[in-house]
């Protein structure tokens, strides 16, 4: 799957076209998607997006609202394309995950800024997290965060030149009220490779 960080109207499957083949589409996205989510604890997982994923999300939004119209599709092609990554940098969605709606209202005022509490680590540097959006007048946070990891030369050198297997690549969590770090599987670190080619 070839990477770019732009998305045009040509990208698009018509409708009608994906209408027919979406079911197989989403058995491969969901596979896809499964070696790019990685689960900080039971509550927070974190998705790093592509062209790909961002394709899939647009793809779903004019098939559940039988959307044709073109300028509609172009807003929404200029909404999305913000989530891709650019050329030095790797960009995500945080999710937090909770069925019972209470229960995860309360997290949420648990974790209040929290958009300065992510980063990854690759290799020895640590790199932080730039969420789209902060909550500081909230007192809560919310649900789900679009965020970036602006790579230095050295921490794309890194990743790019080290094997899926050698690369050692820690998403971090050090927020007051929650700590978590988890150490990227093989196939995401291989899957994020291909974002920088």
């Amino acid at each position: 799957m070839t990477q770019t960080h732009t998305l045009t109207h040509k990208d698009l499957v018509p409708l009608a076209t994906y209408e027919k083949g979406r079911l197989d589409y989403l058995h491969k996205m969901i596979e896809y998607k499964n070696h790019r989510r990685v689960r900080l604890e039971p509550r927070l997982s974190v998705l790093f997006e592509n062209k790909n994923t961002v394709l899939f999300q647009i793809q779903e939004l004019l098939y559940s609202e039988s959307l044709t119209d073109t300028e509609e599709i172009a807003e929404y092609i200029e909404i999305y394309s913000a989530m891709l990554p650019q050329a030095n940098e790797l960009s995500a969605t945080l999710f937090v995950e909770l069925d019972n709606q209470p229960l995860l209202e309360a997290l949420l005022v648990q974790l209040k800024g929290i958009e300065h509490a992510l980063s990854l680590e690759v290799g020895d540097e640590t790199v932080a997290a730039v969420f789209e959006e902060e909550h500081e007048e909230r007192d809560f946070t919310t649900s789900v965060h679009y965020i970036k990891f602006p790579l230095t030369d050295s921490a794309r050198q890194y990743l790019e030149s080290h094997s899926p297997q050698a690369a050692r690549l820690r998403l971090v969590l050090n927020h007051p009220h929650l700590q978590a770090a988890v150490t990227l599987p093989t196939e995401t670190v291989q899957s994020l490779k291909e974002d920088l080619q």
